[in-house]
């Protein structure tokens, strides 16, 4: 039997986030994003939902990304989010050809706890 951590997406929060081009590398964006735990018990890391937007706030593109690919050390998914605790997020993506001006980020969990 294996117990998961606390899954409370109203307890979570998306405090800040920016997008903005690396300007080192053409066609790569850098998302960041700082996820808090406001609960007062240790929480999952959730899922993190990304659609990128056009000039008519249309979608052009969503993308999923779990933990393992957000956390800059993917060792501390089992540890979870501490009480009270921040989560710094910082994702590089290549956008390609892909015309985006504008972004929405959501936070959830799965109905399956996340794969580690």
């Amino acid at each position: 039997c294996r117990v998961s951590l606390p899954r409370n997406p109203d307890l979570i929060s998306i405090e800040s986030s920016g997008r903005h081009a690396d300007p080192a590398r053409a066609n790569i964006v850098v998302l960041t994003s700082i996820l808090r735990n406001r609960a007062t018990h240790v929480q999952a890391h959730p899922t993190l939902e990304l659609t990128l937007t056009n000039a008519r706030d249309e979608m052009v593109a969503r993308m999923l990304f779990l933990p393992r690919e957000y956390l800059r050390n993917p060792a501390s998914i089992p540890q979870g989010i501490p009480p009270s605790g921040e989560v710094a997020v910082k994702l590089l993506m290549d956008l390609g050809d892909l015309k985006a001006e504008g972004y929405r980020l959501y936070l959830f969990y799965p109905s399956q706890p996340n794969p580690v």
